[in-house]
């Protein structure tokens, strides 16, 4: 897989791990994490203009169809690890609130 997608206990140790409750920090490793992520966004997208543009042609569908499937699959990893990141996040930060000082 091109893009390797991120589980919620990742997440939740990658912040843990920073020792810090401010949420500033908290935020700028989650974005640190997300920063592969974010930097793939476009792999997805150009396989499935390509492909579409090349499945119009009976020849071209030959490598269309498996663009297709890529780009799919790319773009599909990506919304998980941002909807997985921000519900570990939201989720750290009410356990953080929650937490007697």
């Amino acid at each position: 897989m091109i893009l390797t997608k991120l589980s919620h206990q990742q997440v939740i140790g990658t912040l843990r791990a920073t020792g810090s409750s401010d949420r500033d920090v908290l935020f700028a490793k989650k974005e640190e994490l997300l920063q592969e992520t974010k930097r793939l966004k476009l792999l997805g997208i150009v396989p499935l203009i390509a492909g579409t543009i090349l499945t119009a042609s009976l020849v071209g569908a030959i490598v269309g169809i498996p663009m297709l499937f890529v780009g799919y699959s790319v773009r599909k990893a990506y919304k998980h690890n941002l909807q997985v990141s921000d519900e570990a996040f939201t989720e750290y930060l009410r356990s953080l609130d929650s937490l007697p000082e």
